[in-house]
């Protein structure tokens, strides 16, 4: 993309070219302790791509200013749907879930014990061959006597064993790749750009601003009483 110029977008889908498929638009839904969803649309001009050749296979989403990398996500195809046939192009749609996502798909009921919480989050991860994962602990967890999974997916005991010990989870990525960082600590978040809040609709050639935000407010959970027996 050297020689682009304006905001552009570039996908990359498994062993497929790389131009294949054009970006039309995306959604991309991130946030602390979920794993993100990125949904694409695209354009091809290939009217039967293969869906094995897609489903299951890794994306990476590429955003780009004035020939300049800006911002990648990565992640693997969980669903792909082939829209209509138009004028010299076929739409598509592709949902994009990290590995993480696959935990959602396991239900277990068991009993660890012994082990300190991240030994017990990393063994999970594994046992789901994700070897890309990362702990930032700034705290140390003690070991526990006993931890139980009883009929729960693998990602919502992560998720619970996680908030009961203080900790939370994030995704990084890099070029083809991403990871999950399990932290303990605000420090480990990367401390982004202060963004300029543009109520105009134009005004702005370049940069990042905030457009639009929304602002509420809902009751909660004020306290917790926890019993040890």
């Amino acid at each position: 993309m050297a020689n682009s110029t304006g905001l552009q977008f570039t996908v990359k889908v498994g062993a497929l070219e790389a131009g294949t498929f054009a970006v039309v638009d995306f959604r991309l839904d991130e946030g602390l302790n979920r794993p993100f969803s990125l949904s694409l649309s695209l354009a091809s001009a290939l009217p039967d791509v293969d869906f094995g050749a897609v489903l299951d296979q890794p994306c990476e989403l590429m955003i780009w200013y004035e020939g300049e990398l800006k911002r990648r996500v990565s992640g693997i195809i969980s669903g792909f749907t082939q829209g209509d046939t138009g004028f010299r192009r076929t739409r598509y749609q592709i949902e994009v879930r990290p590995a993480l996502w696959r935990l959602e798909l396991r239900t277990n009921a068991r009993i660890f014990q012994a082990q300190k919480p991240e030994a017990i989050i990393g063994a999970l991860l594994e046992e789901a061959g994700i070897t890309d994962y990362a702990f930032a602990l700034r705290n140390e967890h003690a070991v526990r006597e006993y931890c139980v999974q009883y009929r729960e997916s693998d990602l919502a005991f992560i998720t619970r064993l996680a908030a009961e010990e203080g900790m939370y989870f994030f995704h990084e990525y890099e070029e083809g790749k991403h990871r999950v960082v399990f932290a303990d600590d605000a420090g480990a978040l990367t401390k982004g750009p202060e963004l300029f809040f543009n109520l105009a609709t134009q005004g702005l050639s370049e940069g990042e601003y905030v457009r639009r935000f929304h602002y509420a407010e809902r009751v909660s959970t004020a306290e917790v009483e926890l019993k040890d027996y």
